[in-house]
């Protein structure tokens, strides 16, 4: 008898889930699962800016092209892809070079400030000088500066 009584005692002592706590655990899982893909758009965009190399270099190319507009004595857009500008009667010239935007002084040197464009594209749209850059792997960049004076002796080369 004193078997039984511990056989019964056993079995009313069974420990385990019970319908509250699964259907609690259901539900966390639930929210678990439906908060992934706002974690993962979180992320991503962590990630992207984490890691800028092309925006670092798209900064960097403006900060120096607003630099050089600001104490620029006139410019002027050559074509469609070339930016002119006459600083201390030196020449300075802005161009798209295969796949890269490069500078060069008086026609002479090749300082690449910028990478992997795909597109290049200079538009005066008075007052203002809009640049639009459309990079190899699909990002695209705009910027607008306010334009200094031009200079009509500038021409196309």
């Amino acid at each position: 008898m004193s078997i039984m009584k511990k056989k019964g005692f056993a079995l009313s002592n069974q420990s385990g889930f019970t319908l509250l706590e699964s259907i609690f655990s259901i539900l966390m899982i639930t929210v678990i699962m439906s908060l992934l893909p706002l974690m993962y758009h979180w992320f991503s965009a962590v990630d992207r800016s984490l890691s800028p190399e092309e925006n670092f270099e798209w900064n960097i190319f403006l900060i120096q092209l607003r630099d050089e507009l600001s104490v620029a004595d006139s410019f002027r857009s050559g074509s469609h892809e070339r930016i002119y500008l006459l600083k201390n009667r030196v020449s300075i010239k802005y161009e798209r070079y295969s796949l890269n935007i490069r500078r060069q002084v008086e026609d002479k040197g090749h300082e690449v400030v910028l990478q992997n464009v795909r597109r290049f594209e200079v538009r005066e749209e008075d007052p203002m000088l809009t640049i639009y850059v459309e990079f190899l792997n699909g990002t695209k960049e705009e910027a607008r500066f306010l334009m200094p004076p031009r200079e009509e002796g500038l021409h196309d080369q």
